[in-house]
């Protein structure tokens, strides 16, 4: 099962499987909100996070969730902050349920 969540028109985060057994491999695809000095976060809802996404394309990111539970995987976007940290709107959500 794939569950999309699309919270504008530019940016949407697709997760696939979005439940199954532990370990379970979950591919993340989506897409920043297209702006060049943009940051964006995908928190994978277990603890561990991935800030290494460009603003301006798509992506396809692999996480393994090892322990049973239901985490919400939230896509974050912002403006760069410069020498300030950047002040992030979620923009994405999907949950996924590990037994």
């Amino acid at each position: 099962m794939t569950v999309t969540t699309q919270m504008n028109a530019t940016a949407a985060l697709s997760a696939s499987p979005a439940s199954g057994r532990a370990p379970l491999e979950v591919t993340f695809t989506g897409a920043g909100p297209g702006m060049a000095e943009g940051v964006v976060v995908l928190d994978f809802g277990d603890g561990k996070t991935d800030d290494t996404i460009s603003s301006i394309r798509g992506f396809t990111r692999t996480h393994v969730y090892r322990a049973a539970g239901s985490y919400t995987a939230v896509l974050r976007s912002g403006a760069y902050g410069g020498q300030r940290p950047a002040v992030l709107s979620e923009i994405g959500r999907v949950t996924i349920v590990v037994d």
